[in-house]
């Protein structure tokens, strides 16, 4: 044990030296996926299969802690499991379109009810190659949450545009990002004020890191900060998804 954990009661040191391990956990994760990445075939990841568990079993606790992190700010997600949130890593569609198995990153949407529900997520990658991010938002709405989110904008466009104008939004994600349409949607005028936003089919905040940051031990403690930022997006989102109403009674 380090001298510096000298003098210390054995509980306190176990406490520290636990954290310790598990602020090291991203920098595992990330060197597996860059040997992943660099040799995306099933023959490697059966040859390390047991890596690949550890790997994964580390991500999950760094969702797990993620998790109980953001219910501090959003109870709506108190008891989510890293499994619920988790995107697996395999490539479903790989054989059709002849590429890689895997997809080289570990990803995980955390909103209520799990990562497939229509509510927007909180977003946490860890990708090599100073890809991982942190963020929030809507990938991939329905067409019906689509049309109502379009409408919630048309209706108060100012709302949204105060949350992505304030100064802690623009430091952290720049400005939102996402699949857009080329010409105005249906019912909608090519000359609205707020067109370019009425053109979104996708809403994402993200904020990049480095590899060497998301390897620092520090890293954990940067998290909770941006998803304070980016949560009025989120409300802002939810809003006409009726969150208030379990999943299955919902209509839009």
């Amino acid at each position: 044990m380090s001298s510096v954990y000298y003098g210390l009661k054995p509980k306190r040191q176990n406490k520290i030296l636990a954290l310790h391990s598990t602020l090291t956990d991203t920098g595992f994760v990330l060197d597996f996926l860059k040997e992943l990445q660099l040799n995306n075939s099933k023959a490697w990841m059966d040859e390390h299969r047991e890596k690949y568990l550890q790997a994964r079993q580390k991500f999950s606790e760094i969702v797990s802690g993620t998790i109980a992190s953001l219910a501090t700010i959003d109870p709506r997600v108190m008891g989510l499991t890293p499994t619920e949130a988790m995107y697996r890593i395999n490539k479903n569609d790989f054989t059709r379109k002849g590429g890689a198995p895997y997809k080289g990153r570990m990803g995980a949407g955390i909103s209520p009810d799990g990562r497939h529900s229509p509510y927007a997520n909180y977003i946490l990658v860890l990708e090599p190659g100073n890809k991982s991010r942190v963020g929030g938002g809507l990938p991939a709405p329905s067409a019906k949450i689509l049309q109502a989110i379009r409408q919630e904008i048309d209706y108060t466009p100012e709302t949204l545009e105060n949350i992505l104008a304030t100064a802690e939004f623009k430091e952290s994600f720049g400005q939102l990002f996402g699949e857009k349409a080329k010409v105005a949607p249906k019912g909608y005028s090519k000359q609205h004020p707020s067109i370019e936003l009425l053109k979104h089919k996708s809403f994402l905040a993200l904020h990049y890191f480095t590899d060497e940051e998301v390897s620092s031990p520090t890293f954990p403690e940067q998290l909770l900060p941006l998803y304070q930022r980016v949560k009025p997006l989120n409300d802002f989102l939810n809003q006409p998804i009726k969150l208030n109403q379990p999943i299955k009674e919902i209509t839009l």
